[in-house]
C-alpha cells in the first residue's frame, strides 16, 4: 500500500489500528471479523482515531458540528415546541414525534459530523458527515483513479493506493455542509445562490454545483482573494470543539479579527508551556519548537503567526504563503464605533432569502436523513427570491456590553399547523457572519442612510423639509404590515420582528433616532467631508455650526 501520510505509514502503525479486525488470524473471514471499513465515524472513533488522539472523541461529540443544537432549538421554537432558544439538543437524540422533529430529520439532519460515512470515497460537494474523515481524508489523483477502477471492476481490481489522513484540510472539506443555510463557504469564494436552472455551464459569471444549484459571481472575501483557507482562521478548537457544550455557533467560535489585526503587542507563550495537543500539531506541521508563539485574546495558540523582527507575519497552513499582518485603522479604533464588530463594518454583502416556501405533504414519500430510510410524509422546500446586499444590523447583548452585529432574514413564516387551520405568522432575523470581508469597510451612509441596513427593508428613505423621515418600501407588505424584507417599522414600536437569539434584537426607537440624526447630515455632506469626520468626534459641536440650509431631524 502507498499513499499514506508520514504519520500513518504501515511502519508506524498497523492496518488494525484504524480498521480493527483480528491481526492474529491467518484466514480472511476470521481476520476481517469486526473490521471497520470506514474508521473515524463517530460511532467507532473511540476505538479507532481516539486510541492515539486521546480525548478527541469526547471533544468532537460535544461540538456544535456534531450536536446541531442551535439549529434544533430555533426550529423547535418556531414550531412552538420549545420556548427557550438556548436549550441544548443533540441531533442523535432527535425523535420523530413532532412536526419540528420531522422537518429536521427530513431537511436538515445530514449536515453533522455524526452522519455516518458508509462507503470509502473522496470528499465532494455533496459530502456530509464522516466524523474525523470529514476533514482529514484526502485522495490524491492516483488514489481517485485506483478507487474508481476498484468499483468499476465490481471490487475485483484491488487498489494499492490508500487515501491519506493528514492536516491538509482544504476548503473543499468544508464546502459540503457550509454551502447551505448561511452559505458561508460559497460566500467566502464569492458566489451567491440564484433561482436559475442548471443551463449556464461555461458562463464564467455563474457556477453550477454538483447538486445543480446555480450561483452568480460576487465579490469574494479578501482573505480568500489573498489565498487564505478556512483553517488559516479556524483552528482545532473552533472546529472540533473545546470540550464544552454550546447552544449557538457564535459561542463556540473563539477566533476574532483582532487576533491578527492588533495595534498592541499580543501575548505569547513558549512551546514548552503549551498544551500537549498544541505541541503535537506544531510538531506535525514541523514548526520551530524554540520560538514564542502568538496567543489569541482567548488564549489559544496561533500556529500560523510568527514574529519576525518588528513585524508579525502569517504563514498560510496549506500553501505556505507569507503575509505581514496589518493593524486596524485609526477610524476602526475610535470610541464612537467601539461597539461595532470588525466584520460588521467590513462585510461586503450577505445572502438575503426573502421568500422561501416550505410545506408538508403527508401523502408523498420523504427521506429520513437520520435513519437513512424512506418514510411516508415529505417536506417540500422552494425558494423564489434570493438577494445579496449589505446585511441588516442589530444588537446582541453580552453581559453589560452591547454589540452591533450583522443579521439576515431568518424566516418570514406563515405557519399552518393543520389543514385549513389558523395560520400563524413569524418574522425572525438571525445573526450572520457572512464571510465576505473587504479591506475598506462600509461608508457612513451604508449604516446611517440605508433603510435595509437599519432594518426597514429595501426602498427609499427620504428626509423631508420639515425634518421628518419617510420610507417608500420596495417589497410588498406581509401579514404584520411590514415589508417582506423588513425587521422593524420606521420609528414605531416593533411588535413582530424577532431574533433567533434571546439576547439579540433590532434597533429600538432611541437607537434609530441616533442613527438617523447622523444620516440627516449625510444627505448633503459626503463621507470624506470635514463635517462628516467631525460628526464622529463630536456631534454636539457640529450642531452649533449648522447653517440655515441644514435640515435637522424632527422626531
Amino acid at each position: 500500500m502507498k499513499g499514506f501520510s508520514p504519520s500513518h505509514t504501515p511502519n508506524k502503525m498497523s492496518c488494525t489500528a484504524c480498521h480493527l479486525g483480528n491481526n492474529s488470524a491467518f484466514e480472511k473471514e476470521e481476520a476481517h471479523q469486526n473490521m471497520v471499513v470506514v474508521p473515524g465515524n463517530l460511532s467507532n472513533v473511540s476505538k479507532t482515531c481516539a486510541k492515539c488522539h486521546v480525548g478527541i472523541d469526547l471533544r468532537i461529540k460535544k461540538s456544535l458540528m456534531n450536536t446541531m443544537s442551535g439549529i434544533i432549538s430555533v426550529d423547535k421554537h418556531v414550531f412552538g415546541e420549545n420556548k427557550n432558544l438556548d436549550s441544548l439538543f443533540n441531533i442523535h437524540h432527535l425523535k420523530n414525534t413532532t412536526k419540528a422533529e420531522s422537518h429536521l430529520r427530513n431537511k436538515c439532519a445530514s449536515c453533522h459530523l455524526g452522519n455516518e460515512k458508509i462507503h470509502p470515497n473522496p470528499i465532494t460537494q455533496k459530502s456530509r458527515g464522516g466524523g474525523c474523515l470529514a476533514c482529514h481524508l484526502n485522495y490524491s489523483d492516483k488514489a481517485k483513479i485506483a478507487h474508481q477502477k476498484y468499483y468499476d471492476s465490481d471490487k475485483v481490481n484491488l487498489t494499492t493506493i490508500h487515501p491519506s489522513i493528514s492536516l491538509k484540510i482544504t476548503d473543499n472539506h468544508c464546502f459540503g455542509c457550509h454551502s447551505r443555510s448561511g452559505r458561508i463557504a460559497t460566500n467566502y469564494e464569492g458566489w451567491h445562490e440564484t433561482i436559475y436552472k442548471d443551463t449556464l455551464y461555461g458562463n464564467l459569471n455563474f457556477r453550477v454545483l454538483e447538486d445543480k444549484r446555480v450561483f452568480s459571481k460576487q465579490t469574494d472575501d479578501i482573505h480568500h482573494n489573498k489565498g487564505l483557507s478556512c483553517i488559516d482562521c479556524h483552528d482545532t478548537y473552533d472546529v472540533m470543539g473545546d470540550g464544552n457544550i454550546y447552544a449557538h455557533q457564535e459561542q463556540a467560535v473563539k477566533i476574532s479579527c483582532r487576533d491578527c489585526h492588533f495595534n498592541k503587542a499580543p501575548k505569547t507563550a513558549l512551546f514548552a508551556n503549551l498544551e500537549e495537543a498544541d505541541k503535537r500539531i506544531l510538531r506535525l506541521r514541523q514548526k520551530d519548537t524554540t520560538q514564542q508563539y502568538i496567543l489569541t485574546k482567548k488564549g489559544r495558540v496561533m500556529y500560523q503567526v510568527i514574529k519576525k523582527e518588528t513585524e508579525y507575519q502569517l504563514i498560510t497552513k496549506l500553501s505556505n504563503q507569507n503575509f505581514t499582518l496589518s493593524k486596524p485603522s485609526e477610524f476602526c479604533t475610535q470610541n464612537t464605533h467601539k461597539n461595532i464588530n470588525c466584520s460588521t463594518c467590513h462585510t461586503t454583502w450577505s445572502p438575503q432569502c426573502i421568500s422561501c416556501h416550505t410545506k408538508f405533504n403527508p401523502n408523498e414519500e420523504g427521506y429520513d436523513l437520520l435513519d437513512k430510510s424512506w418514510v411516508l410524509g415529505k417536506w417540500e422546500e422552494k425558494g423564489n427570491l434570493f438577494r445579496s446586499r449589505f446585511p441588516t444590523l442589530g444588537v446582541i447583548s453580552e453581559k453589560d456590553k452591547k454589540n452591533i452585529q450583522s443579521f439576515a432574514i431568518g424566516m418570514n413564516l406563515h405557519l399552518q399547523k393543520k389543514p385549513k387551520g389558523k395560520t400563524e405568522f413569524h418574522r425572525f432575523f438571525a445573526p450572520i457572519s457572512a464571510h465576505t470581508v473587504n479591506k475598506k469597510g462600509a461608508d457612513c451612509k451604508t449604516c446611517h442612510l440605508n433603510p435595509a441596513t437599519i432594518g426597514y427593508g429595501e426602498g427609499e428613505l427620504i428626509l423631508q423639509k420639515n425634518g421628518s423621515f419617510t420610507f417608500i418600501n420596495k417589497y410588498k407588505k406581509d401579514k404584520d404590515g411590514l415589508p417582506k424584507d423588513a425587521w422593524i417599522p420606521l420609528l414605531k414600536e416593533n411588535k413582530s420582528g424577532k431574533a433567533t437569539r434571546k439576547n439579540a434584537r433590532p434597533f429600538n426607537i432611541t437607537e434609530q433616532k441616533k442613527i438617523l440624526r447622523v444620516g440627516a447630515c449625510l444627505t448633503c455632506h459626503k463621507d470624506n467631508s470635514k463635517v462628516a469626520k467631525s460628526l464622529i468626534k463630536n456631534y454636539a459641536e457640529v450642531l452649533k455650526n449648522c447653517s440655515s440650509q441644514c435640515i435637522l431631524p424632527n422626531f
